[in-house]
Protein backbone atom coordinates (compact mmCIF):
# COMPACT_ATOMS: atom_id res chain seq x y z
CA UNK A 1 0.00 0.00 0.00
CA UNK A 2 2.81 2.34 0.94
CA UNK A 3 4.41 1.52 -2.38
CA UNK A 4 1.37 2.75 -4.30
CA UNK A 5 1.14 5.88 -2.17
CA UNK A 6 4.77 6.63 -2.94
CA UNK A 7 4.20 6.15 -6.66
CA UNK A 8 1.16 8.48 -6.51
CA UNK A 9 3.13 11.21 -4.76
CA UNK A 10 5.91 10.84 -7.30
CA UNK A 11 3.42 11.17 -10.15
CA UNK A 12 1.93 14.29 -8.56
CA UNK A 13 5.38 15.80 -8.24
CA UNK A 14 6.17 14.99 -11.87
CA UNK A 15 2.86 16.53 -13.03
CA UNK A 16 3.45 19.64 -10.90
CA UNK A 17 6.96 20.08 -12.23
CA UNK A 18 5.81 19.44 -15.78
CA UNK A 19 2.97 21.91 -15.56
CA UNK A 20 5.28 24.57 -14.11
CA UNK A 21 7.65 23.99 -17.00
CA UNK A 22 4.98 24.78 -19.58
CA UNK A 23 2.94 27.94 -19.70
CA UNK A 24 0.52 29.60 -22.09
CA UNK A 25 -0.27 33.20 -22.94
CA UNK A 26 -2.52 34.92 -25.42
CA UNK A 27 -1.29 37.54 -27.88
CA UNK A 28 -4.24 39.84 -28.43
CA UNK A 29 -5.14 41.52 -31.69
CA UNK A 30 -3.28 44.80 -32.15
CA UNK A 31 -0.13 43.31 -30.62
CA UNK A 32 2.92 41.50 -31.92
CA UNK A 33 4.41 38.87 -29.65
CA UNK A 34 7.99 37.59 -29.74
CA UNK A 35 9.42 34.46 -28.13
CA UNK A 36 12.86 34.92 -26.55
CA UNK A 37 15.23 32.12 -25.54
CA UNK A 38 16.84 32.85 -22.18
CA UNK A 39 19.51 30.11 -22.33
CA UNK A 40 21.45 27.99 -24.77
CA UNK A 41 23.11 28.52 -28.12
CA UNK A 42 19.96 30.08 -29.58
CA UNK A 43 19.67 32.68 -26.82
CA UNK A 44 17.90 35.67 -28.30
CA UNK A 45 14.93 36.28 -30.49
CA UNK A 46 13.69 33.34 -32.47
CA UNK A 47 12.71 33.69 -36.09
CA UNK A 48 9.08 33.35 -35.02
CA UNK A 49 6.68 36.25 -34.55
CA UNK A 50 3.39 35.43 -32.87
CA UNK A 51 0.82 37.88 -34.23
CA UNK A 52 -2.13 36.71 -32.17
CA UNK A 53 -3.61 33.69 -30.48
CA UNK A 54 -2.42 31.25 -27.83
CA UNK A 55 1.34 30.73 -27.39
CA UNK A 56 2.75 27.80 -25.42
CA UNK A 57 6.22 28.18 -23.95
CA UNK A 58 8.47 27.19 -21.06
CA UNK A 59 8.85 30.09 -18.60
CA UNK A 60 12.08 28.51 -17.34
CA UNK A 61 13.90 28.86 -20.64
CA UNK A 62 11.70 31.24 -22.64
CA UNK A 63 10.13 34.69 -22.24
CA UNK A 64 7.27 36.23 -24.23
CA UNK A 65 7.13 39.95 -24.95
CA UNK A 66 4.15 41.79 -26.37
CA UNK A 67 4.46 45.02 -28.36
CA UNK A 68 1.26 46.98 -29.14
CA UNK A 69 1.05 48.21 -32.72
CA UNK A 70 -1.68 50.80 -32.16
CA UNK A 71 -0.87 54.48 -31.50
CA UNK A 72 1.02 55.16 -28.27
CA UNK A 73 0.75 58.51 -26.48
CA UNK A 74 3.53 59.86 -24.28
CA UNK A 75 4.12 63.25 -22.66
CA UNK A 76 7.18 64.62 -20.87
CA UNK A 77 6.16 67.56 -18.69
CA UNK A 78 7.05 69.73 -15.73
CA UNK A 79 3.80 68.68 -14.05
CA UNK A 80 4.55 65.79 -11.68
CA UNK A 81 0.89 64.72 -11.78
CA UNK A 82 0.76 64.37 -15.58
CA UNK A 83 2.59 61.20 -16.61
CA UNK A 84 5.43 60.81 -14.13
CA UNK A 85 6.13 61.80 -10.51
CA UNK A 86 9.35 63.46 -11.74
CA UNK A 87 9.94 66.66 -13.72
CA UNK A 88 10.44 65.49 -17.31
CA UNK A 89 10.37 68.84 -19.12
CA UNK A 90 12.84 69.42 -21.96
CA UNK A 91 15.45 72.19 -21.74
CA UNK A 92 17.29 73.44 -24.83
CA UNK A 93 19.98 76.02 -25.50
CA UNK A 94 19.26 78.52 -28.27
CA UNK A 95 21.58 80.10 -30.81
CA UNK A 96 22.04 83.13 -28.54
CA UNK A 97 23.02 80.95 -25.57
CA UNK A 98 19.73 81.14 -23.64
CA UNK A 99 17.97 78.22 -21.96
CA UNK A 100 14.32 77.58 -22.70
CA UNK A 101 12.08 74.86 -21.25
CA UNK A 102 8.86 73.29 -22.46
CA UNK A 103 6.69 70.17 -22.32
CA UNK A 104 6.55 67.75 -25.24
CA UNK A 105 3.91 65.29 -26.42
CA UNK A 106 4.56 62.37 -28.77
CA UNK A 107 2.16 60.01 -30.56
CA UNK A 108 3.89 57.12 -32.32
CA UNK A 109 3.45 53.55 -33.50
CA UNK A 110 5.61 50.45 -33.52
CA UNK A 111 6.22 49.14 -37.04
CA UNK A 112 4.93 45.55 -36.80
CA UNK A 113 7.64 44.07 -39.02
CA UNK A 114 10.35 45.69 -36.87
CA UNK A 115 9.36 44.28 -33.46
CA UNK A 116 12.05 41.60 -33.41
CA UNK A 117 14.74 44.08 -34.43
CA UNK A 118 13.54 46.55 -31.78
CA UNK A 119 13.94 43.92 -29.08
CA UNK A 120 17.32 42.80 -30.42
CA UNK A 121 18.50 46.39 -30.21
CA UNK A 122 17.13 47.45 -26.82
CA UNK A 123 16.36 44.21 -24.93
CA UNK A 124 13.51 45.92 -23.06
CA UNK A 125 9.72 46.16 -23.21
CA UNK A 126 8.03 49.12 -24.89
CA UNK A 127 7.45 51.33 -21.79
CA UNK A 128 11.13 51.09 -20.86
CA UNK A 129 12.20 51.78 -24.47
CA UNK A 130 9.89 54.81 -24.56
CA UNK A 131 11.10 56.33 -21.29
CA UNK A 132 14.78 55.79 -22.04
CA UNK A 133 15.69 55.55 -25.71
CA UNK A 134 12.79 57.30 -27.45
CA UNK A 135 12.92 60.16 -24.94
CA UNK A 136 16.61 60.60 -25.75
CA UNK A 137 15.89 60.74 -29.49
CA UNK A 138 13.13 63.33 -28.99
CA UNK A 139 15.30 65.45 -26.67
CA UNK A 140 18.27 65.35 -29.05
CA UNK A 141 16.09 66.44 -31.99
CA UNK A 142 14.79 69.46 -30.06
CA UNK A 143 18.28 70.41 -28.91
CA UNK A 144 19.76 70.09 -32.37
CA UNK A 145 17.12 72.27 -34.04
CA UNK A 146 17.06 74.83 -31.19
CA UNK A 147 20.76 75.55 -31.74
CA UNK A 148 19.80 77.25 -35.02
CA UNK A 149 17.12 79.50 -33.48
CA UNK A 150 17.30 82.52 -31.21
CA UNK A 151 15.06 82.68 -28.14
CA UNK A 152 12.82 85.17 -29.92
CA UNK A 153 12.60 82.94 -33.00
CA UNK A 154 11.60 79.98 -30.83
CA UNK A 155 8.50 81.93 -29.79
CA UNK A 156 7.67 83.92 -32.93
CA UNK A 157 8.47 81.04 -35.33
CA UNK A 158 7.33 78.19 -33.14
CA UNK A 159 5.39 76.34 -35.85
CA UNK A 160 8.45 76.37 -38.10
CA UNK A 161 10.63 75.13 -35.22
CA UNK A 162 8.27 72.24 -34.46
CA UNK A 163 8.12 71.26 -38.14
CA UNK A 164 11.94 71.15 -38.28
CA UNK A 165 12.04 69.00 -35.13
CA UNK A 166 9.59 66.51 -36.62
CA UNK A 167 11.57 66.33 -39.85
CA UNK A 168 14.77 65.70 -37.88
CA UNK A 169 13.14 63.10 -35.63
CA UNK A 170 11.26 61.10 -38.27
CA UNK A 171 14.38 59.56 -39.80
CA UNK A 172 15.85 58.47 -36.45
CA UNK A 173 12.55 57.04 -35.24
CA UNK A 174 11.87 55.09 -38.44
CA UNK A 175 15.41 53.70 -38.41
CA UNK A 176 14.77 52.47 -34.86
CA UNK A 177 11.51 50.79 -35.91
CA UNK A 178 8.93 53.44 -35.00
CA UNK A 179 6.69 55.82 -36.94
CA UNK A 180 5.73 59.31 -35.70
CA UNK A 181 2.05 60.21 -35.76
CA UNK A 182 2.42 63.57 -34.05
CA UNK A 183 5.01 65.43 -32.00
CA UNK A 184 4.96 68.95 -30.63
CA UNK A 185 5.40 71.35 -27.74
CA UNK A 186 2.58 71.34 -25.21
CA UNK A 187 1.57 74.75 -23.88
CA UNK A 188 3.93 77.71 -23.77
CA UNK A 189 7.69 77.88 -24.06
CA UNK A 190 9.10 78.80 -20.65
CA UNK A 191 11.88 81.38 -20.27
CA UNK A 192 13.19 83.80 -17.60
CA UNK A 193 10.53 86.48 -16.81
CA UNK A 194 12.69 89.42 -17.95
CA UNK A 195 13.49 87.70 -21.24
CA UNK A 196 9.84 86.77 -21.75
CA UNK A 197 8.77 90.41 -21.28
CA UNK A 198 11.39 91.63 -23.76
CA UNK A 199 10.49 88.99 -26.34
CA UNK A 200 6.77 89.62 -26.00
CA UNK A 201 7.30 93.40 -26.29
CA UNK A 202 9.33 92.97 -29.47
CA UNK A 203 6.81 90.57 -30.98
CA UNK A 204 4.03 93.04 -30.15
CA UNK A 205 5.96 95.90 -31.77
CA UNK A 206 6.48 93.84 -34.92
CA UNK A 207 2.78 92.93 -35.00
CA UNK A 208 1.81 96.61 -34.59
CA UNK A 209 4.15 97.59 -37.42
CA UNK A 210 2.63 94.93 -39.65
CA UNK A 211 -0.86 96.08 -38.74
CA UNK A 212 0.05 99.74 -39.49
CA UNK A 213 1.57 98.75 -42.84
CA UNK A 214 -1.55 96.77 -43.69
CA UNK A 215 -3.74 99.76 -42.83
CA UNK A 216 -1.55 102.02 -44.95
CA UNK A 217 -1.85 99.67 -47.90
CA UNK A 218 -5.61 99.54 -47.38
CA UNK A 219 -5.89 103.34 -47.46
CA UNK A 220 -3.70 103.52 -50.58
CA UNK A 221 -5.79 100.85 -52.25
CA UNK A 222 -9.01 102.67 -51.34
CA UNK A 223 -7.66 105.98 -52.70
CA UNK A 224 -6.53 104.31 -55.89
CA UNK A 225 -9.96 102.75 -56.23
CA UNK A 226 -11.59 106.19 -55.89
CA UNK A 227 -9.20 107.64 -58.48
CA UNK A 228 -9.98 104.88 -60.91
CA UNK A 229 -13.70 105.34 -60.32
CA UNK A 230 -13.36 109.10 -60.97
CA UNK A 231 -11.39 108.44 -64.13
CA UNK A 232 -14.04 106.00 -65.24
CA UNK A 233 -16.83 108.51 -64.57
CA UNK A 234 -14.98 111.28 -66.43
CA UNK A 235 -14.31 109.00 -69.35
CA UNK A 236 -17.96 107.96 -69.45
CA UNK A 237 -19.06 111.62 -69.39
CA UNK A 238 -16.66 112.47 -72.22
CA UNK A 239 -17.90 109.58 -74.28
CA UNK A 240 -21.55 110.59 -73.73
CA UNK A 241 -20.78 114.24 -74.65
CA UNK A 242 -18.98 113.19 -77.81
CA UNK A 243 -21.88 110.93 -78.71
CA UNK A 244 -24.41 113.70 -78.20
CA UNK A 245 -22.29 116.19 -80.20
CA UNK A 246 -21.92 113.74 -83.02
CA UNK A 247 -25.64 113.06 -82.96
CA UNK A 248 -26.46 116.78 -83.07
CA UNK A 249 -23.96 117.32 -85.84
CA UNK A 250 -25.45 114.53 -87.83
CA UNK A 251 -28.95 115.87 -87.23
CA UNK A 252 -27.95 119.43 -88.20
CA UNK A 253 -26.32 118.29 -91.40
CA UNK A 254 -29.49 116.50 -92.46
CA UNK A 255 -31.97 119.34 -91.74
CA UNK A 256 -33.08 121.11 -94.97
CA UNK A 257 -35.97 123.56 -95.57
CA UNK A 258 -37.99 120.86 -97.28
CA UNK A 259 -37.38 118.45 -94.39
CA UNK A 260 -38.49 121.07 -91.90
CA UNK A 261 -41.65 121.74 -93.90
CA UNK A 262 -42.32 118.00 -94.00
CA UNK A 263 -41.95 117.85 -90.21
CA UNK A 264 -44.42 120.74 -89.88
CA UNK A 265 -46.91 118.93 -92.08
CA UNK A 266 -46.54 115.71 -90.11
CA UNK A 267 -47.23 117.55 -86.88
CA UNK A 268 -50.06 119.83 -88.27
CA UNK A 269 -53.58 119.14 -87.00
CA UNK A 270 -55.26 120.96 -89.92
CA UNK A 271 -55.96 124.23 -88.06
CA UNK A 272 -54.40 127.57 -88.90
CA UNK A 273 -52.63 129.48 -86.11
CA UNK A 274 -54.88 132.11 -84.45
CA UNK A 275 -52.15 134.34 -83.08
CA UNK A 276 -48.73 135.39 -84.31
CA UNK A 277 -47.35 135.20 -87.75
CA UNK A 278 -48.18 132.37 -90.02
CA UNK A 279 -45.27 130.14 -90.90
CA UNK A 280 -44.18 130.47 -94.49
CA UNK A 281 -45.71 127.15 -95.41
CA UNK A 282 -49.17 128.26 -94.27
CA UNK A 283 -49.32 131.53 -96.26
CA UNK A 284 -51.77 131.83 -99.18
CA UNK A 285 -54.00 129.19 -97.58
CA UNK A 286 -57.70 130.16 -97.55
Amino acid sequence: MKKYIGIGVLLLIIIAVGSSAVSCTRIDAGHVGIKVNLYGDTKGVQDITEVSGMVWYSPVTTAIYEFPTFVQHKVWTLDVTEDSPANEEFTVTTKDGLSLSFDVGLDYQVLPDQVANIFRTYRKDLPAITNEFIRTMVRNAHNSVASGYSAEDMVSRRAEFEAQVRKSLEGAMRKAGFEIVQVGIIGKIRMPPTLEEAVNAKIKAVQEAIRAENEKQRVIAEAQKNIEEAKGFAEATRIRAEAEANANKALTSTLTPLLIQKMYVEKWDGKLPVYGQLPQMFKNID
